[in-house]
């Protein structure tokens, strides 16, 4: 999901309702702070050699003590204030980074935004790390060959062959 995606949908909603995001099964504080909207280019190597480019944001989530949740409406226009400002914002992936009692910041996804009673409700589901190679092979219903078969642990991807040899699918 993209931020601009993020705020079509909202727009969508009742302006008045409360915005709830839930992490952990459980919603995050009452009077969460929105502490930073972040866009950044990387560049990065997978374990296979595969050099990879994207553009993504990240959306920093304090948690809250309050009585009450920010209303849509409010969420709305910083989201609407951001990408007036950083246009680059809008486009890239977004991941959000969020903190259960502000200790132990994690990296989640957003799920998709549900009205429910008189507030509309986000998921942030926790991330992992994954093996890309053996990640690509399988979201393309190609057979994984090599040293990634079978497995998403790296450690049984990139462990050397029988022959001691490094293998040549993984572990570049």
């Amino acid at each position: 999901m993209t931020l601009a995606d993020l705020l079509s949908e909202l727009k969508a909603l009742h302006a008045d309702s409360a915005l709830v995001f839930e992490a952990n099964g459980e919603p995050i504080g009452a009077s969460y702070h929105v502490t930073e909207l972040r866009h950044s280019e990387s560049t990065g190597i997978d374990c296979g050699g595969t050099v990879e480019r994207w553009s993504e944001a990240r959306l920093q989530l304090l948690d809250g003590a309050g009585d009450a949740h920010m209303r849509v409406g409010k969420f709305v226009g910083i989201l609407e204030q951001s990408l007036t400002r950083l246009s680059a914002l809008a486009d890239g992936s977004v991941m959000v980074e969020f903190a259960p009692k502000n200790v132990g910041l994690q990296l989640m996804e957003l799920g998709q935004p549900i009205a429910r009673d008189k507030s509309v409700f986000i998921t942030l589901r926790a991330t992992a790390a994954v093996c890309k190679p053996a990640h690509r092979a399988q979201s393309s219903g190609a057979a994984t060959s090599g040293c990634c078969e079978g497995t998403t642990a790296m450690g049984a991807c990139c462990a050397p062959a029988a022959d001691g040899m490094q293998r040549d699918a993984c572990c570049a």
